[in-house]
């Protein structure tokens, strides 16, 4: 293949060729003027967040870039601190919906069906990709729908290279980090090595109303938000041909972090009234949460026939461990595992290539559950029996350009379960060229979200929560089945000049069978559950998760790039419409994600239906800066009006090895404050009740007000060979 390119004074190229082996979750091939300014080639939605993107930001945590990806939704059910769980989701109100995986190694936990991502560095990747809904051409079965989000560690470079940095910031944060890479002979490495630590926003002793103890009533207790994050990633390949290698790679993350800022905060609630603890700080107590994720892989490819064939064994374990109080299902100790095996051959020819390969994989999961109930002196270390499934995925995918301009993609996935048996899942997509600056798209698939092992499965009485209207709550159900969905999508790719690029895609996602959670209003209404006890348990008053109804996400994404070669300035800017509600459910079941009773036809609380980003930067000479805005609409995760965040960073490059930036975040303090505040957020329309005639009552649910870290200066200081 030839390639004629015209490179002036000044210009950058980058040529990026992807073998075939690779750890992509979605293969998509590039060549590339500037990343930035290439429109979408797939038949599906994409997005690439380099690491120099994120450096542009002043990005140490891959999750900051994330939120300029306006299909990407966040949950925080542990509060809105920055030493708090953040998890992500895609086009939609679950994040188990979603997958997360390193190198294509899958990483979401069995416990919640997603991954806390709150703490990981972007000093150890050299990109995250972004693909967004039911790829034809995915590697990792048909497990979502949502879309997955691939994190691409460090690889080995021909020449060798290394970085160090150091900052020092607000609130007695800092950093530090140091990668390496390079090639020896036939011996290619790969390292990075972060530490990050922060004082935090809060560290005080106040004065608490416990909601576990309430013989202690207030109680002086230690309320703080410091971090200590420490990681370390190792990447070696032996090339025994040039298609020929051997790859194997360790990814280790731990982190400790005080929470209880954050899951304990000021009781607003106007059902308190009169008490002694409206308006003062409510909560669970103190409590630490130690967060260890391990993911080990070992790849290889070699050349078969007239095809490539790619070998790949891989073990994560993913540990939590919680010192004191719990808030939600992410503060539950356990331990999950996966043992993946997996083989792929592939071949390409001039205009078409096929796949054809599977995996199987082990799951498990132990967790100690909470304290019994019937004893609030016990400890939560009582183990429960390890839950486990294995998975067999057998896949078929290919591509085929029929006509110059016409492409065409495909894929079929046979997935089996032995916790709930098979799935048959096809995805079919095409993408047509009208002229050499515009491209349409169009695809159609299937795909499916398993249950969660910690859904399935049947908790004693004793160790579930018996709530104010005694009924027993966070029941698993093990006749669960598959959430099913179909999904179709449409797109456009408009490129306005070689500085000028637009691109367009609309959705919609069918989902059937949801997995929500039943909380039974009409025993508690009819008075049935008065006398619901541990020691005289009553069935009927359980809340367990159930299948049941519709759902339906759609909406729209934009993006706009646009580089503006006189001023030195390139601007991007990404707007999301995402719209997601349910349908047809049964008045009596809830959202496990964002909580509170759902109404057919309404938004998902927690999901903004209007959310995008803008960013500038600006390089000229040793001189660099840029600025960004995180827009969220109403309806948001924090429960709070429609806010922006706007973030800078400006810096000098003193040669072409040593830079020192200062970067700012949330410069007007948009969403800030020390604690949650009980009862204050935006309220959502949701039923409150039924009346004598078991039909619902609509009303204004109560939400609360989660608060992020304020205005806070990082001086950075990097050094690259």
């Amino acid at each position: 293949m030839t390639i004629g390119a015209d490179v002036e004074h000044d210009s950058k190229v980058e040529v990026a060729l992807e073998p075939l082996d690779s750890p992509k979750l979605r293969q998509i091939g590039e060549v590339t003027v500037d990343g930035r300014l290439v429109p979408i080639e797939g038949t599906i939605p994409s997005v690439t967040l380099t690491r120099p993107d994120l450096d542009l930001l002043g990005a140490d945590l891959a999750i900051q870039g994330l939120q300029t990806i306006p299909s990407a939704t966040f949950t925080r059910p542990d509060g809105g601190a920055a030493s708090a769980v953040a998890v992500v989701s895609l086009r939609g109100p679950d994040p188990s919906e979603s997958l997360v995986a390193l190198d294509g190694q899958l990483l979401n936990d069995g416990n919640t069906g997603d991954l806390d991502l709150s703490r990981l560095p972007s000093a150890a990747f050299s990109a995250i990709d972004v693909t967004e809904g039911l790829g034809p051409e995915d590697s990792n079965g048909s497990n979502t729908f949502g879309g997955a989000i691939d994190f691409v560690s460090l690889r080995p470079t021909v020449e060798p290279h290394y970085g160090l940095s150091f900052s020092e910031g607000s609130l007695g944060g800092s950093e530090s980090w140091l990668n390496a890479t390079g090639t020896v002979g036939r011996l290619g490495y790969a390292g990075a090595f972060d530490d990050q630590n922060e004082a935090g926003y809060v560290n005080s002793t106040l004065p608490l109303y416990s909601t576990t103890k309430p013989a202690c009533a207030p109680c002086a207790t230690a309320l703080g938000s410091w971090i200590a994050s420490h990681l370390g990633l190792g990447t070696l390949t032996w090339s025994f041909s040039q298609n020929a290698d051997l790859t194997a790679r360790v990814f280790l993350l731990g982190d400790e972090r005080d929470q209880s800022s954050s899951i304990n905060g000021i009781d607003e609630n106007s059902a308190d009234l009169g008490t002694p603890q409206y308006g003062q700080l409510t909560g669970p107590g103190a409590q630490i949460f130690d967060q260890t994720i391990r993911a080990y892989q070992l790849r290889a490819r070699t050349p078969l026939g007239a095809g490539e064939l790619t070998s790949d064994l891989s073990l994560s374990d993913n540990d939590v461990a919680v010192n004191g109080g719990t808030a939600s299902p992410y503060d539950i100790d356990h331990e999950d595992k996966r043992y993946n095996g997996g083989l792929t051959w592939q071949r390409t020819f001039d205009t078409s290539q096929f796949a054809v390969g599977g995996y199987t994989r082990y799951e498990s999961l132990e967790f100690a559950g909470p304290p019994s109930q019937s004893d609030a002196s016990l400890t939560p270390t009582q183990a429960q029996a390890q839950l486990g499934q294995t998975i067999d995925v057998l896949y078929l995918r290919g591509g085929f350009q029929p006509v110059p301009k016409l492409r065409l993609d495909a894929g079929l996935f046979q997935s089996y379960y032995t916790s709930f048996g098979a799935n048959l899942d096809g995805r079919f997509g095409a993408i047509y060229q009208t002229d050499p600056a515009t491209s349409v798209r169009f695809s159609i698939g299937t795909g499916f979200r398993a249950p969660l092992l910690a859904e399935r499965y049947l908790y004693p009485y004793d160790e579930l929560t018996l709530d104010g209207s005694n009924v027993f709550v966070t029941q698993g159900n093990p006749n669960e089945h598959p959430e099913h969905a179909t999904e179709y999508e449409l797109g456009a790719s408009h490129q306005f000049s070689s500085q000028s690029t637009l691109d367009l895609s609309f959705y919609q996602t069918n989902l059937r069978n949801p997995i929500e959670i039943f909380y039974p209003l009409a025993a508690v209404a009819n008075g049935t559950c008065t006398n619901n006890s541990y020691a005289n348990p009553i069935p009927a008053c359980v809340s367990y998760n159930s299948n049941v109804g519709n759902a339906v996400y759609q909406g729209l994404e934009a993006r706009f790039v646009h580089r503006f070669p006189a001023q030195h300035v390139f601007l991007t800017a990404r707007y999301g419409l995402n719209v997601a509600y349910p349908k047809d459910l049964d008045a009596q079941f809830s959202n496990p994600t964002s909580g509170g009773n759902l109404v057919d036809d309404e938004q998902f609380l927690g999901i903004p239906q209007q959310q995008g980003s803008l960013q500038v930067d600006w390089a000229e000479g040793a001189w660099h800066a840029d600025a960004s805005a995180v827009f969220r609409g109403k309806n948001n995760e924090l429960n709070l009006g429609p806010f922006t965040v706007l973030s800078a960073l400006a810096g000098y490059r003193f040669g072409r090895r040593l830079d020192l930036s200062l970067a700012a975040t949330n410069l007007f303090n948009a969403g800030a404050g020390r604690f949650t505040v009980f009862g204050a957020g935006e309220p959502y329309r949701g039923i409150v009740g039924q009346n004598a005639s078991g039909s619902p009552i609509f009303g204004p649910l109560p939400t609360d007000a989660l608060h992020v870290e304020p205005a806070g200066f990082r001086s950075i200081l990097t050094f690259r060979s």
